[in-house]
């Protein structure tokens, strides 16, 4: 893919021989040409004339082609994979389906501030109310860090979208299963791929028992059930599929309740075949599928219904009630760091109840329990318990001892 151009830009001034001259270049498609001036001040005036101009030269340019611009250049850069700047483009695309041919110069901070407020207000077609608090803040940082991209890009002095404050407070992890929730979840979808042979049942356990994302299981092909079935390489390194970060890269052990089931899906695979199979147009099933499985799943167990992402929840939470390491709870789910993982999955209020059962461990609390030891008498304590006689008999041997000898 070729590399943009750069946008027209300024730069400058510089101070040259020893601060008797000053130097501004100017950038433009054609190419950059360099212009001098004697003082400082003359500099900085033609410094601001020349951005002007830099600003008139990309005016016309439309929101829509921004966006595009925006999301190649962080492929280019390797700021994220193609499928997840493909996302962000639909999202932003979607957001301003209505200002996608104006210039960009036009959308004010004003104008900004009532397309957010439509975006928190205006209901969705999916569920026929307002977004949730996480979503519109969701689409609010995309909009803050394109527009960020523009000012850097020189196509804008300053962000519309910078001083405006998100509103709403965004629910803590999605709905999860109780333990006791999930053993049921985990029987009926054995018992639905044991029974029925549905493979998607078995995706949806591999889910929950490995704390995978959806795309990861779906994307999951027989090679990488590794070790006779023991391991399980997630988003392998030599896969097609790269995972939704560079984190993503994993190789989690696989249950003994599990493994014999999945081993039973690679009979007779040859191993670039994937693993839960494919859909009706020849790729991986998507999403949508295992959403449905999932769905279907909780129905027969007579659970509440969640989704594959709440399964994924599920495991950190049990992974931080166990007393596992916060960096060991997060590489196992393809984290960065902790900080997501406690934001996005842990159950609220599970940290402090695994905090609190471990400093019960560290105090052991047991022992407080146990009757308090007497502490020894002492010498003088002693002396007093013993007999009339027996005291005047250890006196006179004292005597006797410390007497000089003549």
């Amino acid at each position: 893919m070729p590399r943009a151009k750069a946008p027209p830009r300024v730069k400058g001034p510089y101070s040259e021989r020893g601060g008797t001259r000053f130097r501004i270049r100017v950038c433009d498609l054609a190419g950059h040409r360099d212009m001098y001036f004697s003082t400082l001040k003359e500099a900085m005036a033609a410094r601001e004339e020349a951005g002007r101009e830099c600003l008139q030269s990309v005016n016309g340019r439309s929101l829509g082609e921004i966006i595009d611009e925006y999301t190649r250049d962080k492929v280019q850069r390797g700021l994220c994979n193609a499928r997840s700047a493909s996302e962000h483009q639909a999202r932003l695309r979607v957001w301003f389906f209505d200002r996608l041919e104006e210039d960009i110069s036009k959308l004010t901070a004003k104008r900004a501030a009532a397309l957010y407020e439509r975006l928190v207000s205006q209901p969705t077609l999916k569920t026929g109310q307002p977004p949730m608090a996480a979503t519109h803040r969701f689409y609010l940082k995309l909009a803050q860090a394109l527009f960020r991209w523009t000012v850097r890009k020189g196509y804008l002095r300053e962000s519309p979208f910078e001083k405006i404050q998100p509103v709403g407070r965004p629910n803590r992890g999605k709905k999860q299963l109780r333990f006791d929730e999930a053993e049921r979840f985990i029987t009926s979808a054995f018992r639905m791929f044991d029974e029925r042979g549905d493979t998607m049942a078995l995706a949806a356990v591999t889910a929950l028992l490995l704390g995978c994302r959806a795309s990861e299981v779906l994307n999951l092909r027989i090679r990488d059930l590794d070790c006779g079935g023991t391991k399980l390489w997630v988003a392998a390194r030599d896969s097609e599929y790269r995972g939704k970060s560079h984190n993503a890269a994993r190789d989690p052990d696989v249950p003994d309740v599990l493994r014999p089931r999945l081993l039973k899906l690679t009979a007779g695979q040859v191993p670039d075949a994937y693993l839960f199979g494919l859909s009706a147009t020849g790729k991986p099933k998507s999403r949508q599928v295992l959403h449905a499985t999932v769905k279907r799943v909780c129905i027969d167990a007579g659970v509440p219904v969640v989704c594959p992402h709440s399964l994924r929840g599920l495991w950190a939470t049990a992974g931080v009630r166990s007393g596992a390491l916060s960096h060991a709870v997060a590489a196992a789910l393809g984290h960065g760091s902790f900080a997501v993982t406690a934001k996005h999955y842990v159950q609220p209020g599970t940290l402090d109840g695994a905090r609190t059962e471990r400093l019960v461990q560290m105090l052991d609390l047991d022992a407080a329990k146990q009757p308090t030891k007497q502490a020894s008498p002492s010498a003088e304590q002693l002396l007093a318990s013993l007999p009339p006689e027996t005291l005047a008999r250890l006196i006179a041997l004292a005597v006797e001892t410390t007497e000089p000898q003549l």
